[in-house]
């Protein structure tokens, strides 16, 4: 994987990762053992990974804790999940364990409550099964016998091999390693997805990458640009079979006032032939593809950055969604975690800049593009009536034409096929036409839609107080200005990746 990473000699690059999560008992037979066996297995695994690894786990007394202190020992990046907040979840401590908890948490690099006002068993179990959605292998301590409680360790193995997650089954006894849903590590970090993301052409400009945020910025861009570059390509070559499809149509209905009657209905039926096999000749449907999955990992980006001030990962839209780009996402996450600075953004700074510069320009943007995809369509709606016309008018004449001459009597069937092939040719050329002017209706009722919610929403932020409230509104936000980039891609959705 390194050498391949390094192939283009790309220096905007999104690390592989893989999210090891963590379950298991407060109460250890053998503290000793049970810490030396979770040690040595993270040991190993960072060791092997040609990726990043990093740990996702409570810090609960007990197994929780042991895998929190071992990723801190062993500089494995650790995000803490809490099943309630700090000052509730205390109360489940002595004060000597209490004291490491905190100090995990102090050295974490994201601590996010998961819990609100359920029972305390409800919690704790909601907390286990976020560890095991927000993880790619999940490490569970356990004595395999059932739980005696809600949320215990057997519930969330349980969840996870429904999942068909891979589990790696720590016996806190005798120490023996079981695995269900195996997968290598190796397995676990191949994503061909984000190596062809990788494998794109870095910006023209030189873009810093030295902070998690300006690496996620530079990934932006290059995202970007690169969409910004396919997307007019695409167009100017979907245009030449349409191009192709006209002068067909030109040339065969002129080849009845011709004097080399075959070569002129020749030359026309060959561009009727051309319009059929340049989609694939060009490799269209390749070349959209290529877009689809590039502008879909800008979009997803742009709307992680959104997110960037935000307390905990991003998880507007996740790899249920997208699961193509779930490791762009949990290396995009990866990155929003391990930035101190954007945990100390205040509400009202937060929301500041997510109304400025992100909601005031999507406004400003589907303001545009309502106006300018209603423009578009008056201007094809006005072609295809002037060229049916002008079509139809031209087709009379050449019928009446030949046969008020009765010198060309004879010949009259190839005035018949003449315009028989003519018509076809004109027919194929509206139709084509008309699925711009559809597509560009369709547009436009989309953008004003989008204008008029977010302007709504925006209002909505304006008086908004809390963060609980703010981020209700801003995930609605997000997943409205995503939905329809997400569905041009699930038209590829099962098309199968190519491997790398």
């Amino acid at each position: 994987m390194k050498s391949q990473a390094n192939a283009t000699g790309s220096y905007i690059r999104l690390p592989a990762t893989l999210a090891i999560g963590f379950t298991g008992h407060r109460t250890l037979a053998d503290e000793s053992k049970c810490r030396k066996l979770v040690y040595d297995f993270l040991s190993q695994r960072k060791a092997a990974a040609e990726g990043t690894i990093y740990g996702v786990s409570s810090v609960a007394a007990g197994a929780d804790l042991l895998f929190a202190e071992s990723c801190i020992q062993l500089e494995i990046p650790l995000h803490v999940l809490l099943p309630m907040p700090k000052e509730e979840f205390r109360k489940d401590f002595d004060a000597a364990t209490w004291s490491r908890a905190e100090q995990a948490m102090a050295k974490a690099i994201s601590v996010e409550v998961t819990g609100g006002n359920q029972p305390r068993d409800e919690l704790y179990y909601e907390c286990g099964i976020k560890t095991v959605q927000q993880c790619g292998l999940l490490l569970a301590l356990w004595n395999g016998e059932p739980s005696h409680g809600m949320g215990g360790t057997e519930d969330i193995v349980s969840f996870a091999r429904g999942l068909e997650r891979p589990v790696v089954w720590i016996h806190s006894t005798t120490g023996e390693e079981t695995y269900f849903n195996a997968k290598s590590q190796d397995e676990l970090l191949d994503d061909p997805e984000l190596d062809f993301l990788n494998d794109l052409p870095d910006p023209i400009e030189k873009i810093e990458t030295n902070s998690p945020q300006g690496l996620a910025w530079a990934w932006f861009n290059k995202m970007d640009e690169n969409a910004n570059v396919s997307a007019p390509q695409l167009r100017r070559l979907a245009a030449i079979p349409i191009v192709c499809t006209a002068a067909a149509a030109l040339f065969t209905g002129a080849a009845s006032w011709a004097r080399n009657f075959e070569l002129w209905l020749t030359v026309g039926t060959l561009l009727g032939v051309m319009a059929a096999v340049l989609p694939i000749v060009l490799g269209l449907h390749r070349r959209q593809t290529s877009l689809a999955r590039t502008r879909t990992a800008a979009e997803v980006t742009r709307s992680v950055l959104a997110y960037w001030n935000t307390p905990g990962p991003y998880e507007v839209i996740g790899s249920e969604v997208i699961p193509e780009l779930s490791g762009m996402l949990s290396s995009l996450n990866l990155l929003k975690m391990r930035d101190r600075a954007q945990s100390e953004v205040a509400l009202e700074d937060f929301k500041r800049q997510y109304r400025n510069g992100r909601v005031a320009n999507q406004i400003s943007y589907f303001s545009r593009q309502a106006a300018k995809s209603a423009a578009t369509a008056r201007r094809y709606r006005t072609a295809i009536l002037t060229s049916v016309v002008v079509a139809i008018l031209l087709n009379i004449l050449l019928f009446v034409g030949k046969h008020a001459w009765p010198s060309v009597a004879s010949g009259s069937w190839k005035i018949w096929l003449s315009l028989g092939g003519s018509i076809a040719f004109e027919i194929a050329t509206v139709a084509g036409a008309m699925i711009v002017v559809e597509d560009s209706d369709r547009r436009r009722q989309r953008y004003r839609e989008m204008h008029y919610l977010l302007v709504e929403w925006d209002a909505q932020l304006e008086r908004l107080r809390t963060w609980l409230s703010v981020l209700g509104v801003a995930d609605r936000i997000e997943r409205a200005l995503l939905v329809e980039v997400i569905e041009w891609r699930s038209v590829i959705r099962h098309r199968k990746l190519p491997s790398k």
